[in-house]
Parts: C-alpha cells; sequence; structure tokens
C-alpha cells in the first residue's frame, strides 16, 4: 500500500476552465492504469499543479528556464542549445525524478539494464543534435566540410561526455527509486507488523472475558444450580452478536454500550445480588468510533477487582458525554479500590496499545482510585474518533 498525499482542497480538474478539463480528459485514463494509491498521488499533484495555487511553481520554472538560458548565452553558447540545456535541467529533471518518486518500480537497476543501450544511444543522438544546433547557431547554416572538421576534432569528447552525462542521469534516477523503494517498504513492514500486533491483541480480548463465564456456567451445570440454564440462554445471544462486534476494527460507542449492557446482565445473573449496575451514553456519543472491546475490557476489570472480590459487592457505573470537545467514557465501581504498587494487567495493556493506534494517537485511559473504588477514564478527543 501506498502512502498517500493529504488531500488537497481542490476541486478536480474536470470542473475547471477549459485548459483543465482538456488535460483531466487526457490525464484519467493513465491515472486508471495506476495504482490507486499512486493514482492519487498523481492526480492531487496536478490538481495542484494545474491550479492557481500552482502558478507560482510554473512561475519559478519559466524564471530559471529565462535565467539560465540568458546565462548560457552569455558564455557564447548557442540560443537552441542554452535553451535546450534549460530545458533539461529545469523541467525534465525535476520530472523524471517525480516520476522515479511516484512509480520506483519502473527505474529498477533491472528495468535500465534491459534498455540501456536504447538510452545511450539516444544520448549521444541528442548530443549530437545539440552539436549541430550549435554549428548552425555559429555559422548560420550547415557548412559539411566544417561541421565534419569539427566533429573530428570534438567527436571524440562529445561522445563519453555526453554518456558521461546520461550515466549520471540514471544513477540519479536509480538512487531517488531505490530511497522511495526503501521508504515503501519500511511502510508495508511497519503497518504490517502494527495490523499483526493489533489482530493479537484483539483476539486476547474475548477469552480474556468469556472463559471466566464459561467456568462460571460449568460450576453451576455440574451443581445443578438453576441458574445455569437462563445463564446459557444470556450468554450464547451475546457471543452471537459479540463475536461479529470483536472482529471489526472499529466500532460506534452505541454498539459497544450495547455489548457491555448484555456483558453486565451475563455477571448480574452469575452475582445476583452483589451486582448492581447502571449504564448512560449521552445520544450525541453514540456514534463515536473507537477500538472494539474498550468499554468491556473496563467494565470487566471493574467486576473482576473491584467488585467481585468485596464481601457486598458494589455498583458498576458506566456514562458517555461530550466535555470539551472530547468524548469522555467513565466506568466507575464502589469496590476494593486500587491495591498498592498496582500495575497494568493483560487487558489494559492490550487497551492502551489499541487507543494508542487509534485515530491520531491522541486517546488517552487513566485509572484513578475514588472513595471507595476506582474510576477509569476513557477520553477521545474529536480528531481521534
Amino acid at each position: 500500500m501506498l502512502p498517500t498525499l493529504p488531500a488537497m482542497e481542490l476541486r478536480p480538474l474536470s470542473e475547471g476552465n477549459a485548459l483543465q478539463r482538456s488535460y483531466a480528459r487526457w490525464a484519467a485514463p493513465h491515472y486508471a492504469r495506476m495504482a490507486p494509491g499512486l493514482g492519487l498521488q498523481a492526480e492531487l499533484l496536478d490538481r495542484f499543479l494545474y491550479s492557481r495555487r500552482g502558478l507560482g511553481v510554473w512561475l519559478g520554472i519559466g524564471g530559471a528556464v529565462v535565467g539560465t538560458s540568458f546565462g548560457l548565452r552569455s558564455a557564447d553558447m548557442p540560443w537552441p542549445l542554452a535553451v535546450a540545456l534549460s530545458l533539461m535541467v529545469w523541467l525534465g529533471l525535476p520530472l523524471t525524478m517525480l516520476a522515479a518518486w511516484l512509480q520506483p518500480g519502473k527505474f529498477s537497476f533491472s528495468a535500465f539494464r534491459r534498455k540501456l543501450l536504447g538510452i545511450f544511444t539516444l544520448a549521444v543522438l541528442g548530443g549530437l543534435v545539440g552539436f549541430v544546433a550549435g554549428h548552425i547557431g555559429r555559422v548560420g547554416h550547415i557548412d559539411p566540410a566544417l561541421l565534419a572538421d569539427e566533429l573530428a576534432r570534438k567527436g571524440a569528447l562529445l561522445v563519453p561526455v555526453t554518456m558521461a552525462a546520461a550515466a549520471a542521469m540514471l544513477v540519479l534516477m536509480w538512487g531517488v527509486a531505490r530511497v522511495r523503494q526503501e521508504l515503501l517498504e519500511r511502510v508495508q513492514t511497519e503497518r504490517q507488523a502494527a495490523e499483526a500486533r493489533l489482530k493479537l491483541l484483539q483476539a486476547q480480548i474475548q477469552p480474556h472475558f468469556i472463559f471466566n463465564t464459561l467456568a462460571a456456567l460449568q460450576h453451576w451445570v455440574d451443581s445443578s444450580d438453576p441458574r445455569a440454564a437462563p445463564l446459557l440462554r444470556s450468554l450464547t445471544a451475546f457471543l452471537r452478536g459479540s463475536t461479529e462486534l470483536l472482529g471489526q476494527d472499529h466500532v460506534t460507542l452505541g454498539a459497544e454500550a450495547e455489548t457491555t449492557r448484555q456483558y453486565l446482565q451475563i455477571m448480574q445473573a452469575r452475582l445476583g445480588d452483589r451486582l448492581a449496575f447502571d449504564l448512560q451514553v449521552a445520544p450525541d456519543c453514540a456514534a463515536t468510533v473507537l477500538p472494539p472491546g474498550l468499554v468491556l475490557t473496563l467494565v470487566e476489570n471493574a467486576i473482576e477487582h473491584g467488585v467481585s472480590p468485596a464481601l457486598a459487592g458494589g455498583q458498576v457505573q458506566v456514562s458517555a458525554a461530550r466535555e470539551a470537545g472530547a468524548v469522555v467514557i467513565r466506568v466507575r465501581d464502589d469496590g476494593l479500590g486500587l491495591a498498592p504498587g498496582w500495575q497494568d494487567g493483560t487487558g489494559l495493556a492490550n487497551c492502551r496499545e489499541r487507543l494508542r493506534h487509534h485515530g491520531d494517537g491522541r486517546g488517552s485511559l487513566v485509572l484513578q482510585s475514588r472513595a471507595p473504588g476506582t474510576e477509569a477514564v476513557l477520553t477521545l478527543p474529536e480528531a481521534a474518533r
């Protein structure tokens, strides 16, 4: 996957003036033949270059070509050759480097090796054309005898210099393409590693809260407890809805809250009067996007480490509301509270890791002691949603 350029607030060229529309029609099939990410980058560049914002770039290139041409002409170089060299340096070279950057696969060493003879042949022919243009500029016409004499005297230098210049250009293009390719490979490797790590963390969530319930269910079945059948029905309904939810990369807070409510109902069936809960999500927060299982894990921790160990049980309160430009989710219990010197367990560590990769990474998770109990505060800034 190619990293893409930031989206620019520029309308498509197909909606612009006659020149822009004409260019858009010509460029559309070329975009279509490119990889999706590459085509988007090329289109964004074109939209910039052929807009008013890109006018400064063209003026700069034009000024550089004119200034370089006059400079070369002042050194007694013929106008045609001076302009040609100026265009090659200020227009041809940047376009070639841009092509090597956008499509590094076409500028690999193997690709050059297959076309090497043709490239050097064109370079020598270009040098000869420039030599003849310089001759015409000096003499005013083609003098075969004089041209042959000049070629005899300077040809030995013309060919190696032209080939050296072509070789330098090839090395430069290959270098740009190689740097780009390495960057793409590094981005792809890092992205694959991050995705694999996040998939592993996500896969660890389901056993973390499901197996505890299954253990209780097995105990009730073995002891013929009448609560086993209702719990099994509740657990079946919960798994049917939550399995699909937890398999997604992102979920809405509304969907997460519903899964959490089902989990709390199952835990209430297990703990009876020892667990009470209250879950309130403000309507304007329901569409907030977050990694699946975050709230669920916090609620599980509140029950497992706060309410369940307390002799009298306790209450779990879950709320979500907007506060100072962020969606703030609070999970509070009135159980035993944080133990001295406590550290994150697997569930909390997974939550922090997945939160770090969510949005722009500005989300935060803070656990703090209350009197009594513990409160977990999950903050999702607007930009991180």
